[in-house]
């Protein structure tokens, strides 16, 4: 079977996710006479209403604080139950006071979130459609989700899910931080233990995720499982020996890659907004870094692409052998994202192939834009997945791979289709297509490779934990850390390192560690 099961953790990770749900409602057809090229079964499962309605609703676990779900409810109204009650869904939390002087009881309730601007506009929509048939709709332009609007990763949110699909995790105090707290990360999953894992915050649910994972192994231990991390903003190699809040995300963010190269089948590691920095790559974009909203539609469209070779009719391709393709060698378990978004018409190899194409989960310490340079470094292996390219775009990519070693993969999809609910930041916005129904598309070309530069995230996070090994950083206890945890953690950083060393260069790691009395 090819059916995967998504599960998302973090507020971020939901923020690309909805997106990411949001393109999969866009594949779907309404009309008698057409078919969708996506298995929809692959994502989604079907079910039925009280009223005996059928439904489709994704095949998701999404884990999040109280307070960041917004005003979606606990059925999205998917099954009209009697407790689907907008009105008490919406309250962040109900307090009650008892005074033991009166007697009496004092409740106190804060005000409902009212609906995002998008849904009411949806809402009104859909309520025009029923009272109406006029033939000019076909016509019209839905109605489009505005970044200043939203507050939520629910208020731009298309999809019903499954009474099962959202699990709200209480709300921390104000006074109190989760990011980088491995322990509380843990403790928060064994009270909390629901599903599986695909995407997650690393820095608020690196240890839940990692908890979530080995039960999930003990399990399924043969099951493939893809993982998208959302690396912390705080970057090892710039990160001081005094900044101890930056220190513990760094580590926190080094526990959890190093628990993934024995849980995960592959691990996509990607780097966070805050660490982006603009380049050529943002052609075509009017980007607003700080806004969650619009960076998490830039990685949604590239995580959704590259594996849509997963979802497409016709292709045996499935969640073990996408796996297999990029670590055949056995030793490649992290793979890199890259992807160039929008592309023009036809595409040109150096500036739109090499100048544009930006890897999401390369770092750089220099400031500079984290490119891809296809001479300097090893590759394994790469599959490309180009979406709404012409005969002439399909030979100008097929004439520009076939000079790279080893030749990639490459599927030839669809166009990536452009929803109402994604950021109007496109400087040339895709034309409508005549049927409010059915969603513009962009030209995307995505990829997954594996490749020696992956040697460069670790030896950064090596350095730091070896760093902190070395002067006994008191981060290390106050994150439950013992001393041979940390010498595991840092040995084992370590060899990941050496794995994706390019060889060919000669910049193989051959220097020895020195040990400490302790140590040896």
């Amino acid at each position: 079977m090819k059916e995967i099961v998504y599960v998302q953790a973090g507020q971020f990770a939901n923020y690309i996710g909805t997106h990411f749900w949001n393109t999969q409602d866009a594949y779907f057809t309404y009309g008698e006479d057409e078919q969708s090229e996506i298995d929809h079964d692959v994502s989604f499962r079907e079910g039925s209403t009280l009223k005996g309605e059928s439904t489709y609703s994704p095949r998701l676990l999404l884990f999040d604080r109280r307070s960041n779900f917004g005003t979606i409810a606990s059925t999205s109204g998917l099954y009209n139950s009697e407790d689907d009650n907008p009105q008490e869904q919406s309250l962040w939390h109900l307090e009650r006071a008892i005074f033991c002087r009166s007697g009496g009881v004092v409740e106190y309730r804060q005000e409902p979130i009212p609906p995002s601007d998008y849904h009411t506009l949806l809402e009104h929509e859909a309520a025009d459609d029923r009272h109406t048939a006029n033939n000019d709709d076909k016509l019209k332009v839905g109605p489009q989700a505005a970044d200043p609007d939203v507050r939520f990763w629910s208020d731009y949110s298309r999809v019903f899910l499954h009474p099962r699909s959202s699990q709200r995790l209480p709300d921390t105090p104000d006074w109190e931080s989760t990011e980088g707290n491995w322990l509380w990360s843990k403790e928060t999953f064994e009270r909390h233990n629901a599903g599986i894992q695909v995407m997650n915050d690393t820095s608020t649910f690196g240890g839940f995720t990692s908890s979530f994972l080995t039960a999930y192994r003990d399990e399924f231990p043969k099951l493939s499982c893809l993982v998208f991390p959302i690396l912390s903003h705080s970057l090892p190699f710039s990160v001081g020996a005094d900044d101890d809040a930056g220190l513990r995300v760094v580590v926190n963010d080094a526990l959890y890659l190093h628990a993934l190269a024995s849980l995960a089948t592959l691990t996509v590691p990607v780097q966070a907004p805050e660490t982006w920095v603009a380049g050529a790559w943002l052609d075509g974009i009017e980007l607003n870094f700080r806004s969650p909203f619009q960076t998490s539609a830039v990685l949604s469209t590239h995580v959704e692409s590259a594996t849509l070779p997963l979802r497409l009719k016709g292709t045996m391709q499935d969640l073990e052998g996408l796996c297999g393709v990029l670590n055949w060698g056995g030793s490649n378990r992290f793979a890199h994202l890259s992807g160039a978004f929008p592309l023009p018409s036809p595409p040109q190899a150096d500036r739109d192939l090499v100048r544009r194409y930006h890897d999401f989960s390369l770092t750089s310490g220099n400031g500079k834009k984290a490119v891809e340079d296809p001479t300097s470094r090893l590759e394994f292996a790469r599959i490309y997945v180009a979406r709404g390219f012409s005969s002439s775009d399909r030979r100008t990519l097929d004439a520009w791979t076939e000079t790279r070693r080893p030749t990639p993969y490459t599927v030839f999809a669809p166009g990536y289709p452009i929803p109402s609910s994604f950021p109007r930041f496109l400087d040339s916005p895709s034309l409508p297509t005549g049927d409010k129904l059915r969603s513009p598309t962009s030209r995307v070309l995505s990829s997954l490779h594996t490749t020696s530069h992956t040697s460069e995230l670790f030896k950064a996070y090596f350095a730091v934990i070896d760093d902190c090994v070395r002067r006994g950083a008191e981060v290390l206890g106050g994150m439950g850390l013992e001393k041979d945890d940390a010498l595991e953690l840092r040995d084992g950083l370590s060899a990941l390192r050496d794995t994706y060393v390019g060889l060919e260069e000669g910049d193989a790691v051959t220097e020895d560690l020195e040990l400490d009395d302790d140590e040896e």
